[in-house]
């Protein structure tokens, strides 16, 4: 197939590469083809630009010492006790968020968030060590990446300070029917859940916003009528999509 004939194929195809999350064959083939058609070179490159200065936005997390204590024993460094497990005690549970957070998020949204914002880092670095043809950048500041059920990149929100708009960019291939629309939410730390827009069947879409609500963590997309919700405070279908706010749009 030729992907510079069929731009939204390679423009999906590129924002996984750039991402981290195509792999094996899929990815193989990816390079080759950039080492071979100027149009797939550029499309990478434009991604690995516009994500580039995600990690830097993401502050350093540091294992607990009970990882710590399995990697020094796998390598040898340090041996078991006598119960084969590690001597250090484990953490104390944090104080429980509202009964919303735990039904939106919970351990996995926040373990696959981790593992995406270690993803996009390695990105960042492998980037900086392959010289693509640069591209022009479109305009805005990545400020969230949601991910999938499946802890796949899904949708990227980024925020255009001059137009005073979220521009929201799909990357999934979820079907909707003719009844089903998607619905951005941003989810304020403590608080209800607070509509954003319909974003519809679009792939791409601008939502006007002069600023984000305030004490917002995370933002969600939810499948709903074509309307929108009909509970102004809560989305009535499943939430598809989710990830933490990366950086607040000024």
């Amino acid at each position: 197939m030729n992907l510079a004939r069929n731009p939204d194929l390679l423009d999906r195809m590129a924002s996984q590469y750039a991402l981290g999350v195509l792999r094996g064959g899929a990815r193989r083939r990816m390079e080759q083809l950039a080492r071979q058609e100027p149009a797939v070179h550029a499309a990478i490159a434009h991604w690995q630009r516009r994500l580039a200065g995600v990690a830097e936005l993401h502050a350093p997390a540091v294992p607990i010492e009970a990882v710590w204590c399995g990697i020094e024993r796998r390598l040898g460094w340090k041996a078991e006790d006598a119960s084969g497990h590690a001597s250090a005690n484990a953490p104390h549970d944090a104080e429980a968020p509202p009964a919303w957070w735990h039904r939106w998020h919970g351990l996995a949204f926040w373990r696959a968030s981790a593992l995406m914002f270690a993803t996009v880092a390695v990105v960042v670095v492998v980037g900086s060590l392959v010289r693509w043809q640069a591209t022009p950048p479109s305009p805005g500041v990545v400020v969230a990446v949601l991910q999938s059920q499946h802890s796949q990149p899904a949708m990227l929100v980024s925020w255009d300070a001059q137009g005073r708009a979220l521009v929201v960019r799909r990357l999934d291939d979820l079907p909707l029917t003719p009844q089903q629309a998607l619905q951005l939410w941003a989810l304020p730390h403590g608080g209800k859940p607070i509509s954003l827009g319909v974003l519809g069947h679009a792939r791409q879409a601008r939502l006007p916003l002069d600023a984000l609500p305030a004490n917002v963590d995370a933002l969600a997309v939810s499948v709903e009528p074509p309307g929108g919700s009909p509970q102004r405070d809560a989305p009535s279908g499943p939430v598809v999509f989710q990830g933490a706010l990366l950086k607040a749009p000024a």
